[in-house]
């Protein structure tokens, strides 16, 4: 029995947006763990500028696009989820404010510059 692909992901534009997505996800859940382990240390802080490594990973793998993504989704999680005031998308500390402002800065500069244009796993 001869077996066809799906028809749907032989189309580029639609692998992106897969690629994107999981990458993005992968950077939430990265983030996720990380506040577990994070709070309540006195480095609790500096989490935003230590996750850019994990953002220049993801981007490097899964393209600019999900190192973006990434980038705002775990800026998002980290404002409402392990600063004060919790579950609020404000950040009271100044320190703790800029550190997630340059994690923004640096996640989308350095998905630029050394991210592939697609997911390094489709090229051929």
């Amino acid at each position: 029995m001869n077996m066809k692909w799906n028809a749907g992901f032989k189309h580029p534009n639609l692998l992106a947006l897969v690629d994107s997505l999981v990458g993005a996800s992968i950077c939430g859940f990265i983030a996720a763990l990380t506040i577990a382990f994070a709070r309540g240390h006195s480095w609790e802080v500096m989490v935003p500028l230590l996750f850019t490594g994990v953002l220049v990973l993801v981007s490097l793998i899964f393209g600019v696009r999900a190192g973006i993504m990434g980038t705002l989704l775990a800026a998002v999680i980290f404002a409402l989820f392990l600063f004060h005031p919790k579950g609020s998308g404000q950040v009271a500390d100044d320190a703790a404010r800029a550190n997630l402002a340059w994690m923004l800065l640096m996640g989308v500069a350095l998905s630029f510059f050394f991210a592939p244009g697609s997911a390094s796993f489709r090229r051929r």
